[in-house]
């Protein structure tokens, strides 16, 4: 079932909702859509009520703003979780998305049951320095030479640093799946402290792996994604 919601600011959020049973909420990356996700779908949605968005300025979602920003993300999360009268979920993200659920559990903790986090990033400078420089290049063309709103908002928030607070050591409590491949774009030396950081958190590396996981690795992810439940 499609659905269309009006979220806070009047901005029209997108999702989608498959199969019955337990909740999982899956968040697509920078420039993506929910159609990212279509291998755990014919996967999940026999067992488990998937709920799939499109983020603001992603796919068939709109942004009434002039900015893209973690806070506006949050509440149209929270308007398709209380709309669907879902009082917790567990997240599944990739890439960017992976960003926004992490971030999401930091400030809503009580509206996540757990997490699988796909190729996140912490810090901006978290990914190799090849991938910052082509963000900055494209935000640079998208925003000065091409004038592209909508464009330059999406780069814009791959770039920025997650909105993490100090004590998220204490928030993020709940059991948190993390997959990365061995040819990522994230700087897993830089990444690994993080993770360690967290007592609920494993992590799990494909070997011969890219960051195009969903992709490539769609059954391994699976089986990771199916032991985690």
């Amino acid at each position: 079932m499609e659905k269309i919601i009006s979220s806070t600011d009047g901005s029209h959020i997108f999702y989608k909702i498959l199969g019955h049973g337990s909740p999982i909420f899956f968040i697509h990356g920078n420039s993506g859509s929910h159609h990212a996700f279509q291998k755990q779908v014919d996967a999940f949605q026999k067992d488990h009520q998937l709920i799939l968005m499109d983020t603001r300025d992603h796919g068939k979602s709109t942004n009434e703003s002039n900015q893209l920003d973690f806070s506006a993300i949050f509440s149209d999360i929270l308007t398709i979780l209380d709309n669907e009268q879902i009082e917790k979920v567990m997240m599944v993200g990739f890439s960017d998305g992976a960003n926004i659920a992490l971030s999401f559990a930091n400030y809503y903790p009580e509206r996540i049951s757990k997490m699988v986090l796909i190729s996140p990033n912490i810090r901006f400078d978290q990914l190799k320095k090849s991938k910052q420089l082509l963000y900055r290049s494209l935000y640079a063309i998208s925003d000065q030479f091409l004038r592209l709103k909508k464009e330059s908002r999406v780069l814009r928030l791959a770039m920025k640093n997650l909105p993490l607070t100090k004590n998220y050591r204490e928030t993020l409590k709940m059991p948190i799946l993390f997959i990365f491949g061995d040819r990522d774009i994230i700087d897993l030396n830089k990444m690994t402290p993080f993770v360690d950081s967290l007592k609920q958190a494993k992590m799990v590396i494909f070997n011969k792996t890219g960051h195009s996981i969903l992709r490539t690795r769609p059954l391994l992810v699976n089986k990771e994604i199916n032991s985690f439940i």
